[in-house]
């Protein structure tokens, strides 16, 4: 068997030419909107505030009782001469400048006192009619990603639900003899099926809705009646291992039956057996089973997949600038997932590669707290080269060097 030499982007242009995503509109609670893509453009319903209030907790004067200079301020009357104004406040229309409470005094024997150095103007700290939101104001474009931040200004323009885009249905099936659920105690030739938990949260978090399959054997029967199973309630399809050369690899196979086969191997690795297929005008992947070779390609291929199917940019890790600690040497025609720790320090960004393999150098258990992909012309980076990297934590959590 040969595979296929794709670079992952003509993987994603091969099966974007074959397959339209075709998403669904549908309306989200405000409450539960956060994560979601706008469906269309969303707009203020209501005007905020609805007529003038106060910027700032004070009183409220008429500006005009200050024209010709101050008043005789110990004569001031509460309710007569000046009422409260709290931040927010609507206030009596017989007033029109709000004095911040820090600037008054109240004296013990009726009256106030005000600052030195204030001057009462018309309108001062006072917020006019829809100075926060007009009506129709525009809030968000169609194809917003909804924060929680956001939320909140939904709810202030008056919405309790918006139109957003269905996130698609992806089912996971894991497969394979060796594996044995999340929980077991694994034996020998036995591995913990870790991967569906992975899709459960990293697909999510790319915007799909998520479902696992319970683990299926490597029988084509069984796995024939989980594809069917899947392609049933799902849009798109992730099956977990058998995608290889191995005696029980039937998986690619299997769709290479059913469907227009995209691919049968890419130009990347971990995960080169990748094969991509449409079935039933849904998109099947097959994903090689180590758990690296998952991740990585669900970080280009089902991230590229998902993203088309919202219609939104894939997702981007942030980048630093980071100097090697010890040579980085890259495989001509691979698009290599290369893994590193990086650590900070006042110099400065530093990371040291790491091996997939625990005896091959320094190595991490899992996905690292940064990646570097080379191209495909590869290259070789000495220790003390400067490499621009994929940030995978948020910074304030890479620990000191």
């Amino acid at each position: 068997m040969k595979f296929d030499d794709y670079t992952r982007q003509q993987v994603l242009d091969r099966l974007f030419a074959e397959w339209t995503p075709k998403p669904q509109t549908i309306t989200a609670a405000v409450d539960n909107a956060v994560g979601y893509i706008t469906a269309a453009d969303v707009y203020s319903r209501v005007t905020q505030p609805v007529v003038r209030a106060s910027r700032m907790d004070g009183i409220a004067v008429r500006s005009a009782d200050f024209a010709q200079g101050r008043p005789d301020l110990e004569g001031f009357k509460l309710g007569r001469d000046y009422v409260r104004a709290d931040t927010g406040d609507d206030f009596d229309d017989a007033f029109d400048a709000v004095i911040k409470i820090e600037d008054v005094t109240m004296l013990k024997g009726g009256g106030i006192a005000l600052a030195d150095e204030l001057v009462v103007t018309p309108r001062m700290n006072v917020e006019p009619t829809g100075e926060s939101l007009r009506k129709s104001d525009l809030l968000f474009h169609s194809g917003w990603k909804v924060r929680p931040v956001d939320v909140a200004l939904l709810v202030r323009a008056g919405h309790t639900e918006i139109a957003v885009i269905a996130p698609p249905r992806v089912t996971f099936i894991p497969t394979g003899n060796e594996l044995v659920c999340a929980g077991s105690l694994p034996g020998r030739g036995q591995n913990i099926d870790s991967n569906s938990t992975l899709a459960r949260h990293m697909l999510s978090s790319l915007g799909a809705e998520v479902s696992c399959l319970p683990i299926v054997r490597d029988k084509q029967a069984a796995l024939a009646e989980a594809l069917d199973t899947a392609l049933a309630q799902a849009d798109i399809v992730v099956i977990n291992g058998g995608s290889s050369k191995g005696e029980d690899d039937l998986n690619a196979a299997l769709l290479k039956s059913r469907g227009t086969v995209i691919c049968h191997g890419a130009s990347a690795a971990p995960g080169r057996p990748v094969c991509v297929a449409v079935i039933e005008g849904k998109v099947v992947v097959n994903v090689p089973g180590p758990m690296v070779a998952t991740y990585y390609v669900f970080e280009w291929c089902l991230a590229g997949i998902i993203a088309r199917w919202l219609g939104v940019r894939t997702h981007e890790h942030p980048r630093i600038k980071v100097r090697l600690t010890k040579d980085l040497n890259t495989r001509k025609g691979f698009q290599f997932w290369s893994r590193l720790d990086v650590r900070r320090s006042p110099e400065g960004y530093s990371a040291t590669p790491l091996s997939l393999n625990r005896g091959d150098g320094p190595y991490i258990i899992g996905v690292p707290n940064a990646q570097f992909i080379n191209s495909l012309e590869g290259g070789d980076y000495p220790a003390g080269s400067e490499l621009e990297v994929e940030l995978l934590c948020d910074p304030e959590f890479i620990p000191e060097a």
